[in-house]
């Protein structure tokens, strides 16, 4: 059985966490003592939820570090290894992905921290909007599996409309998150947000319409289903 090979994302994970935790001693000494450090956002960009350091420095690392473990574990539970195996490309860039948008953010924190004036949200959203276009771009190459991927009870019986719905799927991705980095460019956060989430809960709507629809229209089915 293919092993999947997790070198490449393990060895970025501990760089870009051990980046994350030299940046938080950094700041710690430029930070005044008790300071509110964000933790938590609104779809709007705006801080709710607030750690005052050293918590607030390690907060966000610590997710990444999690994040990392998971992503580094579920190949030894999915039930289908191979295909999982077979769509490394997918899940190695959304686990990079993932870990270095938190760190993208962690950094923009601290930076922001310390010198202030700067419009991180903006730019978190950006960044998320590009992350989204890059996990649709390999979306398409999936194979079936139970922990990645659309997965609804005819993909899951169906390779046929699990690649005809993954490719659907990734397309609508990567239009979204493309809609989502222009509407950062040329309308309000809040509205911009609005925009990308409702263009991602009707690629999410729209593709799980079509797994069934794709399932109803595979060859395979329709070839077991024929009378003898």
């Amino acid at each position: 059985m293919k092993i999947m090979n997790n070198r490449t994302p393990i060895a970025t994970s501990a760089i870009l966490i051990g980046a994350m935790l030299a940046a938080s001693a950094w700041a710690w000494s430029k930070i005044p003592a008790g300071a509110r450090i964000p933790i938590h956002w609104d779809i709007h960009g705006q801080p709710n939820g607030f750690a005052t350091s050293p918590t607030g420095l390690l907060v966000t690392p610590a997710i990444a570090a999690v994040i990392a473990l998971v992503f580094a574990v579920i190949p030894v539970i999915e039930p289908r290894r191979l295909n999982l195996a077979r769509s490394g490309k997918f899940y190695h860039a959304a686990w990079i992905g993932v870990v270095a948008l938190l760190a993208f953010i962690h950094g923009l924190t601290l930076y922001s921290m310390v010198y202030g004036g700067i419009a991180k949200g903006n730019y978190v959203f950006g960044a998320a909007c590009i992350l989204f276009a890059v996990i649709g771009n390999y979306m398409g190459k999936t194979r079936s599996m139970f922990l990645g991927g659309v997965r609804t009870p005819w993909t899951l019986s169906s390779e046929y409309s699990w690649q005809r719905t993954n490719r659907l799927m990734g397309r609508l991705f990567v239009v979204s998150g493309m809609l989502g980095v222009v509407a950062t460019l040329t309308l309000p956060l809040p509205l911009a947000t609005e925009t990308f989430i409702c263009a991602i809960v009707a690629a999410v709507v729209v593709s799980l319409v079509m797994s069934y629809v794709f399932w109803r229209h595979d060859p395979e089915r329709d070839a077991e289903n024929r009378p003898q």
